[in-house]
């Protein structure tokens, strides 16, 4: 299985074109399907079909456009860690972060980075968990920084705890539930959160409450911890987020902190790789320094 035959198929999957595709990769479009060809009769099966809607992946296709894509980046980061070796620590960083990791943590620990090693360039992304390993999967992310529920990361990835963190319970100043202090009496109300690609908006919050309690009837689902800030700042719904975001944002948008009594679950800032995954020296630099600057957070 050779490289041009993966970036082949890969510009052929991203482009669902032979033409597009052969524009992409500066060659003709015979030679994109020869290459394609050769891949089909190495792997053997069919992975693209031509119809008069265009190019279509076979269900073979399908399966194997992640792992492509992961072989393609899984060979650059091999490429980076040598070139890294040989020539000093430069090359190329890929992380996503959380919202709230982003900050708050991340300027200390990107700065320690950068003094050490200002040749590598930093490709930051800031986005929510099923982001995140969605690339993860697919080999664009060398690492991620994110808030994980205790129990619930997918086992092929693995997460090295950096600190907890608690979930504070948010609404708007003159919400007309402001004086509640039991999330019983909040079910009433509408809830906003993010959720993923795997559970809807009510078994998304399930996990965040409370032990023993069923889930509020309304969930508004979402991706964008900033999103949720302006809508709970400026309507009627009740919002789950991290204490160090709260204490940044929650006064710059109106929202008010609710004193509930029951505990709510402590999540765990951690950082998520691929399980097996070997990190770049860059990478693993960057992760060094995330973990001091951590540290020095929790300490101060």
């Amino acid at each position: 299985m050779k490289p041009n035959q993966l970036h082949a198929f890969v510009a052929v999957v991203e482009q669902l074109s032979i033409r597009a595709a052969a524009r992409v990769l500066g060659i003709s479009q015979p030679a994109v399907t020869k290459i394609v060809r050769e891949l089909e009769r190495e792997v053997g099966a069919p992975l693209v079909e031509r119809s008069v809607k265009g190019v279509q992946l076979t269900e073979f296709g399908k399966a194997f456009a992640p792992r492509a894509r992961l072989l393609l980046a899984d060979m650059q980061r091999a490429r980076d860690e040598i070139a890294q070796i040989r020539d000093g620590l430069t090359g190329k960083v890929a992380l996503a972060v959380s919202t709230s990791f982003a900050l708050t943590v991340l300027p200390a620990a990107f700065k320690d980075f950068h003094a050490r090693l200002p040749a590598v360039d930093v490709q930051f992304s800031e986005t929510v968990l099923p982001w995140m390993l969605a690339r993860l999967r697919e080999g664009s992310l060398d690492f991620a920084v994110a808030h994980v529920v205790p129990g619930r990361l997918d086992p092929q990835f693995e997460a090295m705890e950096l600190f907890p963190v608690k979930l504070v319970v948010g609404m708007r100043e003159r919400h007309p539930l402001r004086g509640s202090r039991s999330i019983r009496d909040l079910y009433k109300a509408e809830w906003i959160l993010p959720g993923d690609d795997h559970f809807s908006g009510r078994e998304a919050v399930s996990p965040l409450l409370p032990l023993g309690l069923p889930p509020p009837a309304r969930v508004i689902q979402g991706q964008s911890v900033t999103v949720a800030l302006a809508l709970v700042g400026q309507m009627d719904l009740v919002g789950l987020f991290v204490e160090p975001l709260a204490t940044l944002t929650f006064k710059r948008h109106g929202i008010r902190r609710v004193e509930i009594e029951e505990e709510l679950p402590m999540l765990s800032v951690s950082v998520i790789k691929r399980r097996g995954q070997l990190l770049t020296p860059a990478a693993q630099h960057f992760v060094e320094c995330i973990q001091r600057a951590s540290a020095a957070a929790m300490a101060g």
